[in-house]
């Protein structure tokens, strides 16, 4: 029983590996026609909006794990990487971030979100994710030049994941074949909300 999460910059071949690997299903990403709250609207309802959304994310991965003893999802459930990369890229202030983090925490504590097992990173250069988002005509991907500012940070923060979780993120420079990921566990820590303050610390915030 396990449940893995592909994960990297916008246009790293996600979706295309869990279709590829996973075409009995799996936790889609969240759609971009999604009616949802701008980012920069008021902080408050941003934040309630997504954790709860990211909630449900992960409650499907949990159905799917105990019908296929396996579940990925295509982008971690537990997204507060996001809100922390828009902050340390300069995309917005830290507000968002700061009334997630404890939104996060406590869903944690309450086991309605958790940790996944393996975070499978898939990477490539600028210039590469430059071309495959302009040759992608299913998708508008509007702020793909702001989400590749946001890259070093999200690879701050599953570094700093790793160093906490060693083991849990693995990076990838092409897409892994399963058996590559062969002897992935389940984390005993998934619902330990003090794994977050750890990585926290890591990342350097309080």
């Amino acid at each position: 029983m396990s449940i893995l999460v592909a994960e990297g910059p916008s246009a790293s071949g996600k979706t295309t590996w869990c279709r590829e690997h996973f075409p009995q299903g799996f936790v889609e990403e969240t759609a971009e026609t999604m009616q949802a709250p701008s980012q920069y609207a008021e902080p408050r309802e941003v934040a309630a909006f997504w954790v709860e959304h990211n909630i449900q994310r992960w409650q499907a991965a949990l159905e799917l794990e105990k019908r296929t003893s396996i579940a990925v999802c295509d982008s971690d459930p537990l997204k507060l990487y996001f809100s922390w990369a828009l902050w340390k890229a300069g995309a917005q202030e830290s507000a968002l971030f700061e009334i997630e983090a404890p939104l996060y925490r406590k869903a944690i504590e309450e086991r309605r979100i958790g940790f996944a097992d393996c975070v499978v990173w898939l990477e490539a250069p600028a210039d590469e994710l430059r071309r495959r988002a302009e040759a992608d005509a299913t998708r508008q991907r509007k702020r793909h030049e702001l989400y590749l500012e946001m890259v070093p940070w999200m690879n701050a923060w599953f570094g700093a994941r790793e160093r906490v979780l060693p083991g849990c993120a693995r990076e990838w420079s092409a897409a892994p074949r399963l058996r590559e990921l062969d002897g992935v566990a389940s984390n005993p820590r998934r619902y330990d909300a003090t794994v977050l303050d750890e990585l926290l610390a890591v990342c350097g915030w309080r």
